[in-house]
């Protein structure tokens, strides 16, 4: 992809704590027999990116004064792995970062609407605070409109794409052709109309198309990102 990315030794650090968490959690579907898979998906609560931000944000704002978004995604770790999941925007599982001008930094993990895990640290880099009054485009209509591109959800059956339905990503970020544009960019992560892992990325305050990138894998193993 190219987003300008910086990593830091506290990047690595988060990176690595979450990995941990997630080895911790995980649970495979392929484990779970006929009725446990029912009452699963009875118990099951999938919410927007709009309703994971509220619910960390009343969390985050126990631990540091002036808090702001940093960056907000889903993962693909649900029990059982569907391919609709998230074309309605919702998603089970999603950490949303908080921070403020004095760099404290507050992660939330939410799954089932519930918040699961909260890690917080007194200072650590960020890249770039975002109000929520600037977020003009939700989930939903961003899965919406990727669709009308081509792009569709992940099969979970098909081992090439080890993505399963859509996921999403809002966080500040730039592009190699404009390095210091920032912008606050909507990522809605899927499979390419081609069938490569793809990714569309939208302009959250005005619904703008920024970039629209599959990943094509050659026989030699080389990798090439390409427009779609």
């Amino acid at each position: 992809m190219k987003f300008k990315k910086v990593k830091t030794r506290d990047y690595v650090k988060k990176n690595i704590f979450r990995v941990v968490i997630f080895s911790i959690i995980i649970i495979s579907c392929l484990a779970l027999k006929p009725e446990q898979k029912e009452i699963y998906h009875k118990v099951k609560t999938e919410i927007t990116m709009e309703k994971a931000i509220e619910i960390g944000q009343g969390i985050a704002d126990l631990y540091y004064e002036n808090l702001k978004l940093i960056e907000v995604h889903s993962y693909d770790n649900d029990e059982c792995r569907e391919q609709t999941a998230g074309e309605d925007g919702k998603r089970e599982w999603w950490y949303v970062d908080f921070g403020n001008e004095s760099f404290n930094y507050v992660s939330i993990l939410i799954q089932n609407g519930n918040v699961v895990n909260i890690f917080s640290q007194d200072e650590s880099w960020n890249n770039g605070l975002i109000s929520i009054e600037s977020i003009k485009m939700t989930s939903e209509e961003a899965v919406i409109k990727a669709q009308e591109y081509g792009l569709r959800g992940g099969n979970p059956n098909v081992a090439e794409e080890w993505v399963s339905g859509f996921n999403f990503k809002l966080s500040y970020a730039s592009f190699v052709n404009s390095p210091e544009d920032m912008k606050i960019v909507l990522e809605v992560i899927g499979i390419s109309p081609q069938g490569n892992f793809a990714h569309i990325d939208f302009d959250a305050e005005t619904g703008e198309v920024l970039l629209r990138e599959e990943k094509i894998v050659y026989d030699s193993g080389e990798e090439e990102w390409k427009n779609f």
